[in-house]
């Protein structure tokens, strides 16, 4: 963490659990940027070649870090280990398999330099290896929805991503939805103020059977609404939204910082 008045230092997080085929690509894109100041690649006990390819870069870059954790716990308790072994004061979040684009982190730290009222960052993205018959441009009403609950466009104060409960880890929020990611941007969403750039800063692989093209397979657009043709069991019984309006309701009483809270209109 930086001292008072001098530069703000910015870290990403890579969960990766058997992501040896795109790991290299993914942290590759991260360190091609100079504004980089730390890179923790969290190893979810992977059993391929994600911990060497990680040490690898760990050994030709001085920014990197590899941790290698042994019971397979997650993407969320994986990317809140990474933030919390992090130093830098803006965190962002990166998939194993997506890439961070150039003049994003630059970007990050401009915003937060010289606007404190901003708590949080969300960029564009390029959506990209969808399926025959799925698309998603940023002219379909169900893009603002996808970039609003993910993780891989994020950039935030350190502080504020814990006072917003960082990714929550409980059982309800493991299934169909990625619950976690929804919980951590509707807590930041809903207790602070979160910039918003068009530019697209990001490249989201989609994975077969992911929880964008499941989205996307159960909605469609009507009149310019999303209209949604099936529900998920955790949707049906309530026990996501419970979860999710808990999530939000601790996040704000952990607000402590009146420069980062959310403005009252």
């Amino acid at each position: 963490m930086t001292t008072p008045g001098s530069p703000l230092t910015l870290a990403t997080i890579i969960p990766c659990h058997n992501s040896a085929v795109t790991l290299a690509r993914a942290i590759t894109s991260a360190l091609s940027q100079p504004e980089l100041d730390e890179l923790l690649v969290v190893i979810d006990a992977s059993h391929d070649d994600s911990l060497r390819i990680a040490q690898r870069f760990e050994q030709d870059d001085s920014r990197v870090r590899a941790i290698d954790v042994a019971t397979q716990g997650g993407p969320a308790q994986t990317r809140n280990f990474g933030a919390a072994a992090a130093t830098s004061d803006i965190l962002c979040f990166l998939d194993a398999d997506d890439e961070h684009l150039p003049g994003f982190y630059g970007f990050a730290k401009q915003v937060f330099a010289t606007l404190p009222q901003w708590a949080g960052l969300k960029c564009g993205t390029e959506i990209v290896d969808l399926p025959e018959g799925l698309s998603l441009d940023d002219t379909d009403p169900r893009y603002d929805g996808v970039l609003a609950s993910a993780p891989w466009n994020l950039a935030v104060r350190k502080p504020v991503f814990w006072m917003a409960g960082g990714f929550p880890q409980g059982s309800v929020f493991r299934g169909k939805l990625g619950g976690e990611d929804l919980a951590l941007n509707r807590a930041l969403r809903h207790n602070f103020d979160v910039a918003f750039t068009e530019l697209k800063f990001c490249r989201h692989y989609n994975r077969p059977g992911s929880h964008l093209e499941q989205y996307l397979r159960r909605t469609s657009v009507v009149d310019g609404s999303v209209v949604f043709a099936t529900s998920l069991p955790e949707e049906l019984d309530g026990s996501m939204d419970l979860a999710l309006s808990q999530h939000v309701e601790r996040a704000a009483s952990n607000q402590s910082l009146q420069s980062l809270q959310k403005t009252q209109t």
